[in-house]
């Protein structure tokens, strides 16, 4: 509706989110061109891990992944990780086993770190285009979330002292 309003005209637009195939499927040749952007393009991940996942997915569903799949997939793998080092399903066994845990995913490893137990997961950035009366995301780029996230001297300040 903003396009039909010309809402967006002459102006750039951020938006989270809008990259994933779960909001530019059903927009289909309306999306968009140009908004800077998080999503998943899937279509153009070239790496081993990624490939391996989108294999598998395809295989078993007959359809490509959604961002959703991605997250649903590797929150059962870290869970599988954290279970199998524990040892134990006890809350403080657990929690002791997913400090510092490192799991491979789609994307690549990450972590949980120890300091605030924040997964390291990026995101993917780039801008909305159309192709083939299809949204996609181009000029894409992955974000590692421990480039992001604060140090944990910054995470120490930021607590409450006693």
């Amino acid at each position: 509706e903003g396009n039909t309003r010309g809402l967006f005209k002459g102006r750039t637009v951020v938006s989270f989110l809008t990259g994933e195939p779960e909001y530019l499927d059903p927009l289909k040749d309306e999306t968009p061109e140009g908004w800077i952007v998080t999503g998943y393009p899937w279509y153009s991940i070239k790496t081993p891990e990624h490939d391996a996942f989108l294999k598998a997915y395809q295989a078993k569903y007959n359809d490509y992944p959604r961002l959703g799949s991605i997250v649903g997939y590797q929150t059962i793998k870290a869970a599988a990780a954290i279970l199998a080092k524990a040892g134990s399903s006890d809350p403080e066994k657990l929690i002791a086993a997913a400090e510092g845990i490192s799991t491979p995913s789609p994307f690549g490893e990450i972590t949980f770190r120890k300091i605030d137990h924040q997964s390291t997961l990026g995101a993917f950035t780039g801008k909305t285009a159309l192709k083939d009366g299809k949204g996609i995301m181009v000029d894409t780029a992955y974000r590692k979330g421990s480039d992001y996230l604060p140090g944990d001297a910054e995470i120490e300040k930021m607590r409450p002292k006693d």
